[in-house]
C-alpha cells in the first residue's frame, strides 16, 4: 500500500525537521513536538480496523492477473494455485500480492457447477517478505455462497463482537478482476498473523484450525462432480452390524436400478417371487430429490473412499490418551510454529476437561462462554455443536484453551433445513444437534455442567439480547446495511441470487434474529422451556414463527444448486440414521411421481420384511 506508506513517511520527515528546528525551543515545546513524532512513527500496525474493516461504505477491491493466470486459475479452481498478482484497494496499490481461490466443500461445490465465483484470499506477504496492508497480513473474500442475503456471516461476526468474543473483523467490497466488476464479496479478516497480535499481542499462544478427517474426502479427494449415480453401488459400502439379512449388494447396483437387477433368488427363504410385478420403468435412483436425506449418524457404515462422517481423531476436544497422533485432526492443522511441547500441552489441557475439575485452569472460561453465547445464538450446526467438526479455531496459551469463531454462511438453520420453529426456539441449554451427546462435545458440556460458568454464559446471551436486540441497534444497523447492500447486489454480475431473493432473504434474517432473541428472552426469564427435553413437553410455550421458510435464506445448494446436478449441498447431514439401516419399513409401495426423501422413512427396515413384494402399479 504505497499511497499510506508515503504519507507517514512524509509526516514523520516533516515532524522530525520540525524538532531540530525548535531545539532551542523551551523543553515544554520540545516535549509536545517529541510526543507528536513517537506517536507519528509507531503507526498502528492494526491500522487496518479502521480502513478496509470500516463497514459504513463498500469498498473496492480491483485484482490485477495476467490472463493466463486467471484462466489457469478457472480451468484449476479447487488447486488453490496462488498467483502473484498486483491489488488495488480503496486507491492503495501493492504489488506481488498472492492470490488464490480458498474453501472446501463450498469450493468444489461451485467448481463443479456453471458459477466461476469463488471465494479467493489475499496474502500480501507471500511473495515479498513481511508486506502488509496497513498491518494485515492475509484477507479472505467470500463469495457469499449459501447465502441469499449476504448477511449471515457478516451478522453472525457482529454478534460475535457485540458479545466481546473474540472474532474476524468484515467488511463488504466490490471486487474487479481487470478492471471489470466480478461482484459484491465479504471480507473478512484471516485468523492469522495479525489476527493474533490484535487480540492476543505480540507474545500470541498457538494456533490450531481442527478438521475431522472425513473432510479429505468431502473436500478433497471426493469430488462431487464426478459423483454419477450409475457408479453408486452397495458392493462399496460396509454395513457393519447393520441387519441386511440376505440382501445381496453384488445384486443392487443402482445405475438403472431395473427390475433385472434385483435377483429376488438373494432374498430370505419364503419370500414370495414378485418380480413380474415391479415395473423397471418406475423407479430409478435418477428420479430422487436428496433435499431431506440427511446422512448424519452413520454408524456402522464404512465409506470406503468417502471418509467416515463419524471419526474424530481430536476435533471433538474429547480426551482419548496421550499420544500427539491421536490428535491429528487438531495438530496436523496447526497454524502457528508450535512444537511437540505445545502439543503436549493441549493434550494436557484436554485430559484436564474431561475430568470436569478445575477448568480454570485449562481452559479460558470467560471468552470460551462468550464464543459459546453468540455462537448458539446463531444456531449453526456446520460446526462444533453440530456432526461436523469443523469450522473453528483453537487458540492455546499458557495452557489455556479457548475457541475461535469462523464460517457462517449456514448459519441460522441454513445447515440441516431446520424447521423455523425449531431454529428459533433451539434451546440454549440443550445448543447440539439432534443425535451429538454431551459426551461428544466436552468443551460444550463440561463447561455448562459448572453451575457459575452456565450463569455466566447467560448473562452473556442476556446482554446480547438486552443490548444489541431490545434496544433496537440491531434493526437499525441491519436495515442500513441492507440499503447500503441492494444496488450492488442487484448489478451483482456473478450473484447466485436475484435481487428479489435477497429482499425476501434479508426481510427473513431480520425476523428470525427478533424471533430468536424473544425465544432466548423467555428461556432466559424461565417462561419458555432452556432444555430439548423440556421444550418437548411444554411445545405450546415457544415462540410462534408462523409460515416462516428458513429456505428462502438459502441453504447448502446454494440457491442455483450446481449446475443441475447431483450435489453434496443436496443432502442434510443431520436426521438420517444409517446406524438401524433395516429393511422392514420398506413395502416397494411407490409415491405418485417422483421418488422423494422426504416420503421415504428408513426407520429399522429389516431385510426381512422386505419380501420382495412390489406394488403392481407404482
Amino acid at each position: 500500500m504505497i499511497t499510506n506508506l508515503m504519507k507517514r513517511f512524509t509526516a514523520l520527515v516533516l515532524a522530525g525537521t520540525l524538532l531540530m528546528a525548535v531545539s532551542g525551543c523551551s523543553s515544554e515545546t520540545v516535549e509536545s513536538l517529541t510526543e507528536e513524532v513517537e506517536s507519528l512513527s509507531s503507526t498502528n500496525e492494526r491500522y487496518y480496523s479502521e480502513t478496509i474493516f470500516d463497514t459504513s461504505y463498500v469498498h473496492e477491491i480491483n485484482v490485477e492477473i495476467s490472463e493466463e493466470d486467471w484462466e489457469d486459475l478457472l480451468e484449476n479452481p479447487t488447486a488453490k494455485t496462488k498467483y502473484s498478482v498486483t491489488v488495488t484497494i480503496d486507491g492503495d496499490t501493492l504489488y506481488e500480492v498472492g492470490f488464490s481461490t480458498k474453501g472446501s466443500t463450498s469450493l468444489t461445490s461451485v467448481a463443479t457447477s456453471d458459477s466461476d465465483r469463488y471465494s479467493f484470499k489475499l496474502n500480501f506477504g507471500k511473495f515479498v517478505d513481511g508486506q502488509t496492508y496497513d498491518g494485515l497480513d492475509k484477507l479472505a473474500l467470500n463469495n457469499c455462497y449459501s447465502d441469499a442475503s449476504y448477511l449471515k456471516d457478516y451478522l453472525s461476526y457482529r454478534i460475535m463482537a457485540e458479545t466481546g468474543a473474540v472474532a474476524s473483523l468484515v467488511s463488504f467490497v466490490e471486487l474487479s478482476i481487470n478492471g471489470e466488476v466480478y461482484g459484491l464479496y465479504l471480507a473478512i479478516e484471516e485468523v492469522d498473523e495479525s489476527f493474533l497480535e490484535r487480540n492476543y499481542g505480540e507474545d500470541y499462544g498457538e494456533l490450531y484450525k481442527p478438521e475431522s478427517d472425513m473432510f479429505d474426502a468431502i473436500g478433497g479427494n471426493f469430488d462431487i462432480g464426478d459423483f454419477d449415480i450409475g457408479d453408486f453401488n452397495l458392493e462399496d459400502f460396509d454395513f457393519g452390524d447393520s441387519d441386511m439379512g440376505d440382501f445381496s449388494a453384488e445384486n443392487f447396483n443402482s445405475e438403472d436400478f431395473e427390475a433385472g437387477d434385483f435377483d429376488t433368488e438373494s432374498l430370505p427363504e419364503g419370500t414370495p417371487d414378485r418380480s413380474e410385478g415391479f415395473s423397471p420403468g418406475d423407479f430409478n435412483l435418477e428420479d430422487f430429490d436428496i433435499e431431506n436425506f440427511d446422512f448424519g449418524d452413520m454408524e456402522g457404515i464404512d465409506f470406503a473412499d468417502f471418509g467416515s462422517f463419524s471419526r474424530s481423531n481430536g476435533a471433538d476436544l474429547v480426551y482419548t490418551d496421550d499420544e500427539i497422533t491421536s490428535y491429528s485432526d487438531i495438530f496436523d492443522n496447526v497454524k502457528t510454529d508450535a512444537t511437540e511441547e505445545d502439543y503436549e500441552r493441549v493434550i494436557s489441557a484436554l485430559k484436564q476437561l474431561s475430568t470436569g475439575e478445575d477448568l480454570e485452569t485449562v481452559v479460558d472460561v470467560e471468552a470460551t462462554m462468550r464464543y459459546f453465547a453468540a455462537h448458539n445464538f446463531t444456531v449453526n450446526f456446520d460446526s462444533y455443536t453440530g456432526s461436523m467438526l469443523h469450522n473453528y479455531y483453537l487458540y492455546e496459551e499458557d495452557g489455556k484453551l479457548t475457541m475461535i469463531a469462523w464460517d457462517y454462511n449456514l448459519a441460522y438453520g441454513g445447515f440441516s433445513n431446520s424447521d423455523a420453529s425449531e431454529a428459533v426456539n433451539y434451546p440454549i441449554d440443550s445448543p447440539l444437534s439432534t443425535g451429538v451427546s454431551e459426551e461428544a462435545r466436552p468443551m460444550w458440556s463440561q463447561l455448562a455442567s459448572n453451575e457459575e460458568y452456565l450463569e455466566m454464559y447467560h448473562s452473556y446471551l442476556d446482554e446480547l439480547v438486552t443490548n444489541y436486540f431490545e434496544s433496537g441497534r440491531f434493526e437499525e444497523e441491519f436495515d442500513a446495511l441492507v440499503e447500503m447492500l441492494r444496488p450492488y447486489v442487484e448489478s451483482d454480475p456473478t450473484a447466485f441470487y436475484t435481487v428479489d431473493e435477497f429482499d425476501e432473504a434479508t426481510a427473513t434474517l431480520k425476523e428470525f434474529c427478533l424471533l430468536r432473541a424473544e425465544s432466548i428472552r423467555g428461556q432466559l426469564d424461565g417462561t419458555i422451556p432452556s432444555t430439548s427435553d423440556g421444550q418437548a413437553e411444554n411445545s405450546s410455550a415457544l415462540i410462534d414463527t408462523g409460515d416462516m421458510d428458513l429456505s428462502v435464506m438459502g441453504s447448502m445448494n446454494a440457491g442455483g444448486g450446481f449446475g443441475g446436478g447431483f450435489g453434496r449441498g443436496d443432502f442434510d447431514f443431520g436426521n438420517f440414521d444409517f446406524g438401524d439401516f433395516d429393511i422392514s419399513d420398506f413395502d416397494g409401495e411407490m409415491p405418485d411421481g417422483d421418488f422423494s426423501m422426504g416420503d421415504f422413512s428408513p426407520g429399522d427396515i429389516e431385510a426381512g420384511d422386505f419380501d420382495g413384494e412390489t406394488a403392481e402399479e407404482t
